[in-house]
């Protein structure tokens, strides 16, 4: 059994472009945080949870990090460096050619990232802040529990990671407590998460939440479509036969002996799955700069350049 690879004519010269987007999508990324330093702007709705939610807290005695408006912009940022990351693997991926399998699990990981990142700053722009900084505190719950509970699975809890995850974990717990009083531990760990009227959503809920957000500001995919798109990516990232299967021809090849399996791969599916995690970073990162009221220079500056390699990507 062999197996060969067919990319058709012109394949690699337009891996090399899209590689350009996904590097340009991560330099801006990079270019708002050195621009704007996560700072508000005055009027933004960052402003306004900086002046409802001073950071240092003062509801919080002992704060174990960031706190109040400072924490929600944490959330945001660390998720969205995690998805430009993402976006670098899948430069280096597409200028290699290798974008049958690897490819899929970075798409994924780039969504998930960022709707959790859009799911933190909300759906209204009128929203709350108390809301905002308790949907970060869920997401920072979440992470020191998981944080805690491999630690304790890879060591034994008397090591000093586990010791330090558990403690870390009892700080945040005990200051969510505090912060948000009349909170319960029932609720905070319950299915789904709570707190004060904010759950925090699966992984496929929220990719179905963003997409729905962005269908009704103008965007072509509704949750539903989302969550197909979704769940193929998931196949292509846990063991599920089929899509590799469909990507899979076997012929017949007598001067072998034997047959041969052809790996095929299509410059259509390619390039949608690359504007599936295009579309994720340029919305969260679009939403955010409209949250903190930053200047769109480089909003603007991403979108032509977008425009230009993909010009039907806004249509």
């Amino acid at each position: 059994m062999a197996y060969w690879q067919h990319t058709p004519d012109g394949f690699a010269d337009r891996l090399g472009e899209i590689a350009d987007l996904f590097v340009a999508s991560r330099d801006a990324f990079f270019d708002s945080a050195d621009r704007f330093h996560w700072s508000p702007a005055p009027e933004s709705p960052a402003a306004q949870a900086a002046a409802e939610l001073p950071s240092p807290d003062l509801a919080v005695s002992t704060p174990r990090g960031e706190t109040g408006h400072r924490l929600v912009a944490e959330v945001v940022q660390t998720y969205l460096l995690t998805a430009s990351g993402h976006l670098g693997g899948l430069a280096s991926l597409y200028r290699s050619g290798e974008v049958i399998f690897p490819t899929p699990a970075l798409i994924r990981s780039t969504i998930e990232n960022c709707a959790h990142a859009v799911w933190v700053l909300g759906e209204d722009t009128d929203d709350s802040p108390e809301n905002r900084l308790a949907r970060a505190y869920l997401e920072e719950l979440v992470s020191a529990e998981e944080a805690k509970k491999n630690a304790g699975r890879m060591r034994d809890k008397a090591h000093p990671s586990y010791v330090s995850a558990n403690r870390y974990y009892k700080a945040l717990k005990a200051e969510i407590l505090e912060r948000f009083p009349g909170t319960t531990p029932a609720s905070l760990g319950g299915a789904p998460r709570t707190l004060i009227g904010q759950s925090l959503p699966n992984l496929e809920a929220a990719v179905e939440w963003m997409y729905e957000l962005t269908k009704s500001y103008g965007g072509t995919i509704d949750g539903r479509t989302a969550t197909g798109i979704y769940g193929y990516l998931s196949n292509m990232t846990h063991p599920t036969l089929y899509p590799a299967q469909q990507r899979r021809e076997w012929t017949s090849d007598p001067a072998a002996g034997h047959p041969v399996a052809h790996l095929r791969v299509d410059l259509g599916s390619t390039e949608t799955e690359a504007r599936a995690a295009l579309a994720a970073f340029y919305n969260a990162l679009t939403y955010t700069t409209s949250y903190f009221g930053w200047p769109t220079t480089v909003v603007d500056h991403l979108t032509a350049t977008i425009d230009e390699s993909m010009p039907t990507f806004f249509v």
